[in-house]
C-alpha cells in the first residue's frame, strides 16, 4: 500500500464518520441533537430546520472530501479543513465570549484530532506523490 493510498484512506475514512453524522441528523435529529448540546426541538418546523441547515451541510461538506480522497485531488478536501477550523474558530470565539462549560475541553478536542489526522493524511499524499492533484 502507498504512503498516497494510506493518505486517501485517512481522508475517507473520516469523511465517512461525519457524513454518517450527518445522515443521523438528517433522519433521527433527535438522537444526535442532545449530544451536540443543543437540547431537543419540539416543532416539526425546527427538526426540518436541523435536517435541513445542519444535517444537509455536514453531509455535503464531508460527501466533497469523500470524493477528494477517491480522486486524490486536495480541492475537494479542502473545504473539510475550513469546516474544522471554523468549528474550532466558534468554540474559541465562544469560550472568549460566552465564557468556559465543563464540556469545552471534550467538545473542540475531536475537531483538532481530526484536522491533525487530515494534515498527517495531506502530508502522506503528497509526500508520495511529490504534489497533490489540485486543478
Amino acid at each position: 500500500m502507498t504512503k498516497t493510498n494510506i493518505g486517501r484512506g485517512i481522508f475517507a475514512l473520516i469523511a465517512l464518520f461525519f457524513i454518517g453524522n450527518g445522515l443521523i441528523v438528517i433522519f433521527n435529529p433527535t438522537l444526535i441533537l442532545d449530544h451536540m448540546l443543543l437540547g431537543s426541538l419540539e416543532s416539526v418546523a425546527a427538526l426540518s430546520s436541523a435536517r435541513a441547515l445542519l444535517g444537509g451541510a455536514i453531509f455535503a461538506i464531508w460527501a466533497s472530501v469523500l470524493l477528494g480522497a477517491i480522486k486524490a485531488n486536495f480541492d475537494y478536501i479542502r473545504v473539510g479543513v475550513i469546516n474544522l477550523l471554523a468549528v474550532i474558530f466558534a468554540r474559541l470565539v465562544g469560550y472568549f465570549v460566552d465564557g468556559s462549560f465543563p464540556e469545552f475541553i471534550p467538545m473542540i478536542m475531536p475537531p483538532v484530532v481530526i484536522l491533525v489526522l487530515m494534515l498527517i493524511a495531506y502530508k502522506l499524499m503528497a509526500g508520495s506523490a511529490g504534489k497533490v492533484e489540485s486543478h
